[in-house]
């Protein structure tokens, strides 16, 4: 009995040691945010010291990419690690649930290796994993925010493309309260199991709401707008234009003289979020997992503010794929490090894994960041795929991105000479080795998107009723 009472003794124990060596997680989710950081150079205006002082903890990518440029289809690529065309989740009307449910995803992995895993805030978009205990140890949703005006601030009448400062106070902000909850657990989470904290901030997501105070930091006058060219759309394809929707929300834009607001009020929103993060890096190093903790930064994609005459997300150029992304792995990256090689996000799942010494799921495809943790400037193959519904693709590499569409037709675009892709060079000569290199990591075969297959069940099932009424 004294052996027996030993030897359960003993594993526990070393169940204990296991957990504590364990590092822990603190997972950060951003909406929207492109690459108008301080430290990316996106915007010569924009105020990011918080953010800035974050990847300056490790290493900053900054040739990283969306594997899609929505909400929807970006993370569940990289919380499932699959890519659009193996999913079908190509757009934001593409249901993921269905797919998702059954697929280990990065949360519902941890959870299964002994992790306390604690969401809240947006980490996936509209996917039911809220209070699943088989997905998370706990779910807390989203924050309850200030209340959306029925009117747009703006005067455009474009639902919640809206901006303009509101009478509120900093902490009625939905992500201020987020911010709260994720300090609270990093400072009393038990420690008898590591620590896997995902936190999805929701700004800058539209609407560009925020106090005053946020305005104020960038008077209007003093705005600079994006640089951009009046003819920009001349040499793009029929399908990039109908991406770029020129008579639509930049139109509403010009007619509406909202430009410079709307560039002050995304500027004002990512400052808003900037101190946000401020108040979380001080909380995790007022915390006793300051030492043992990895960070990984992520923004779901990109955004355009009236390059190519587009705005949001939902297109396959620069603005729109690149994303702001770093990992704090303590004892791994060299603090104040960057990253220039091409990657995209089915690169996190298996980094992860390995980081903090989790096996890698068998549909776990893409390949681990590790060898660049260590060496930033280590040879690395691998380029950054981008989809945007069926069909459609990105690619960039060190140097090039080639665009081709479900019709066939292509945009190259060299950024050693052309870093705004303002000349299309996909019909010149000389090019068709670069477009075969590149092309040549698309997919043969891609899976219906699930908004088809979800009609084609939807329709099944009613001519099934159909036929059961008339028996």
């Amino acid at each position: 009995m004294k052996i027996c009472l030993t030897a359960l003794v003993v594993l526990l124990l070393n169940a204990a040691s296991l957990a504590q060596s364990k590092p822990d997680v603190l997972f950060i989710a951003v909406d929207d945010l492109n690459d108008w950081t301080s430290y990316l150079g996106g915007h010569p205006q924009t105020k990011t010291p918080n953010i800035d002082r974050l990847v300056a903890r490790g290493t900053a990518f900054t040739n990283s990419h969306c594997a899609a440029p929505a909400c929807n289809p970006s993370r569940a690529a990289l919380m499932s690690g699959l890519r659009p065309w193996q999913t079908g989740i190509y757009t934001n009307g593409d249901p993921a649930q269905g797919v998702l449910k059954d697929v280990n995803t990065i949360n519902r992995h941890f959870l299964a290796n002994g992790y306390n895993t604690l969401g809240g805030g947006k980490i996936y978009h509209g996917y039911g994993s809220e209070g699943r205990t088989d997905t998370w140890t706990e779910w807390a949703g989203l924050f309850p925010s200030i209340q959306e005006h029925e009117e747009n601030l703006n005067g455009l009448d474009r639902g919640h493309f809206d901006w303009g400062p509101v009478n509120a106070k900093t902490a009625e902000m939905g992500d201020y309260k987020a911010t709260d909850w994720a300090i609270n657990h990093l400072k009393t989470a038990p420690t008898d199991k590591p620590l896997f904290l995902a936190l999805g901030y929701i700004k800058p997501h539209l609407p560009w709401y925020v106090p005053k105070e946020y305005y104020d930091r960038f008077p209007l006058a003093e705005i600079k707008l994006p640089v951009t060219k009046d003819d920009d759309l001349k040499d793009i394809p029929k399908a990039g234009v109908k991406m770029a929707g020129p008579e639509g929300d930049h139109a509403a834009v010009i007619k509406g003289d909202q430009w410079k607001k709307a560039v002050q009020a995304y500027l004002a929103t990512i400052s808003f979020l900037d101190d946000q993060v401020g108040r979380l890096l001080d909380g995790l190093d007022q915390s006793p997992r300051k030492d043992k903790t990895i960070i990984v930064w992520w923004t779901d994609h990109g955004w355009n503010l009236g390059e190519k005459q587009h705005w949001r997300k939902f297109a396959l150029w620069e603005e729109t794929t690149r994303t702001s992304m770093a990992i704090v792995a303590p004892g791994v990256t060299k603090p104040g490090s960057t990253c220039s090689a091409p990657i995209d996000y089915t690169n996190l799942y298996p980094t992860l894994c390995q980081l903090t010494g989790l096996p890698v799921p068998e549909h776990v495809k893409g390949a681990s960041l590790m060898p660049l943790l260590k060496d930033p400037t280590a040879k690395w193959e691998g380029v950054a795929v981008c989809t945007h519904g069926k069909g459609n693709h990105a690619v960039r590499d060190a140097r090039w991105r080639y665009i081709r569409y479900a019709d066939g037709t292509e945009e190259l675009y060299d950024h050693d000479k052309d870093p705004y892709e303002w000349t299309n060079l996909a019909g010149e000569v000389g090019m068709s080795d670069i477009k075969a290199r590149l092309g040549a990591v698309l997919p043969k075969e891609e899976v219906p998107a699930t908004a088809q297959e979800s009609k084609k069940e939807k329709g099944a099932g009613k001519k099934a009723k159909k036929k059961n009424k008339a028996k």
